[in-house]
């Protein structure tokens, strides 16, 4: 009998273990980060066209007391969130996409700027672009 219960323990084993490799393929891969669309970063602009996007992008703009941000923000699908942070690392900017989503932001003091973009299952748009709307 030892060997019929020791047979029935490997088979409920095997079996088990084709369970949660089967459990583990059909999970969804939707919270891992990733994503699909163009993405430009240049000295003056940073153009997201997100088609699926999870996770976080950053990008830095070299910007003169002066210049003006212009920004098309959009979120159409997941949440989307968007920080432009100044020099001293406070915001001058931000949101989600959804109230604004043509608006300029005016810079007060010269230095390096931080866009920080944040998605959560995101389609969208963001352009920030130096240069009057």
């Amino acid at each position: 009998m030892k060997t019929r219960t020791s047979s029935s323990k490997a088979v409920g084993l095997a079996l088990l273990l084709l369970l949660l490799a089967g459990a583990a393929a059909i999970l969804p891969r939707s919270g891992r980060e990733g994503f699909d669309g163009s993405r430009v970063r240049n000295p003056d602009a940073y153009l997201l066209d997100m088609e699926r996007m999870n996770g976080t992008d950053l990008h830095s703009l070299a910007l003169q007391k002066g210049d003006v941000l212009s920004i098309h923000f959009e979120t159409q699908k997941g949440e989307l969130y968007m920080e432009i942070k100044a020099p001293d690392g406070t915001a001058v900017y931000r949101g989600n996409g959804r109230e604004a989503t043509d608006f300029a932001v005016n810079i007060r003091e010269s230095g390096v700027y931080t866009i920080v973009v944040e998605a959560r299952h995101a389609k969208g748009t963001i352009h920030v672009r130096l240069g009057e709307p």
